[in-house]
């Protein structure tokens, strides 16, 4: 193992700034210390003395008696050391991080004969393909289910996060694709309730697209509503067709009760246009929430005075080896 001292030693000039995972160990730090002492005091009493006497004074190297500490000081470091590892000095860093929770949407969009209707052009169907589909890809934390409708429902996706999937399933919608007539709005809002009522995000919307009144399927529409109503989800109807007369007018009664009985809101559309206004309020309303996520990551620096004690224990063995400590204590 590599032992980088620069970085170790910037390591250990902070160590006053760390937090202390085993703190009992630090009360081991006077240990290195005080077994010196009484190593130096018992070698002292045993030690034999000669006396010499010189005409002049003996002076002793400085450089000489500041290493006769060294091999002493060098022990006493890695003792320290390890003591200082064993107590697992740590640093708390704090990472601060933006999370986007989107919105579970339920799309259903009504494609029965009547959306054929060129009251509005290309043709209703036409206008709310397109719009839905750019609303789709700028819902990027978002997870959405799309289902069609006409006398009957169809699950034409199920919900995804997959925005290219949504737009190559919802371009491949056509009235051809249920065999039943009519408009089972009931029915579509049940499907569409299904889609994301289990689902944890607290957010949940359905965008219920259409131009007519309830005239086929099994389920009363305000039944649908109040359904979901009770799973929180709100409902947004858009009804689609010009005001001029057309010989398949739009029927704005149901969808209405619907929006107001969950507590959504009812939108007329007249034109791609007001169309693209009416997504762009619902994606205004409707915004993903940014959650300001905090993190702690505990920084361990045991393995630096592990590393540090291990460097300098070989030290303390290479002066024995090569006889320094002998030598400075003669």
């Amino acid at each position: 193992m590599k032992f980088n001292l620069f970085y170790s030693w910037q390591q250990i000039k902070s160590i006053f700034s760390y937090s202390w995972e085993n703190t009992l160990y630090l009360y081991l730090l006077p240990l290195p210390l005080i077994i010196i002492l009484i190593r130096l005091l018992v070698k002292r009493k045993r030690q034999a003395r000669i006396v010499l006497s010189f005409k002049a004074p003996f002076k002793q190297h400085k450089l000489t008696r500041l290493l006769t500490f060294l091999p002493d000081t060098v022990l006493s470091l890695c003792m320290i050391s390890l003591i200082i590892a064993l107590a697992d000095p740590y640093k708390s860093i704090y990472h601060t991080r933006i999370q986007q929770e989107g919105v579970d949407i339920a799309l259903g969009l009504d494609i029965s004969s009547s959306m054929l209707t060129k009251d509005v052009q290309p043709s209703r169907l036409a206008i709310a393909k397109q719009t839905a589909q750019a609303f789709i890809m700028g819902r990027t934390y978002d997870q959405i289910a799309l289902v069609a409708f006409a006398g009957a429902p169809y699950l034409a996706s199920p919900i995804t996060s997959d925005s290219s999937f949504l737009s190559y399933a919802l371009r491949g919608l056509s009235n051809q694709d249920i065999t039943e007539e009519g408009t089972a709005l009931g029915d579509a809002l049940g499907m569409c309730i299904n889609q994301i009522r289990e689902e944890a995000n607290p957010k949940k919307i359905i965008i219920l697209i259409s131009d007519g009144n309830n005239t086929a399927g099994n389920l009363d529409p305000l039944t649908s509503a109040e359904l979901a109503k009770t799973f929180k989800i709100k409902v947004y109807t858009i009804a689609v067709g010009s005001l001029h007369a057309s010989l398949d007018p739009v029927d704005e009664s149901t969808l209405r009760l619907i929006a107001q009985h969950s507590n959504g809101k009812f939108y007329r559309a007249t034109d791609k246009q007001t169309l693209q206004a009416v997504f762009k309020e619902i994606d205004i309303m409707e915004k993903s929430r940014k959650l300001l996520i905090k993190d702690v990551e505990h920084q361990s620096a045991a393995h630096v005075f592990f590393q540090l004690a291990f460097f300098l224990f070989f030290i303390n063995q290479l002066l024995k080896v090569i006889g320094i400590s002998n030598t400075l204590e003669d």
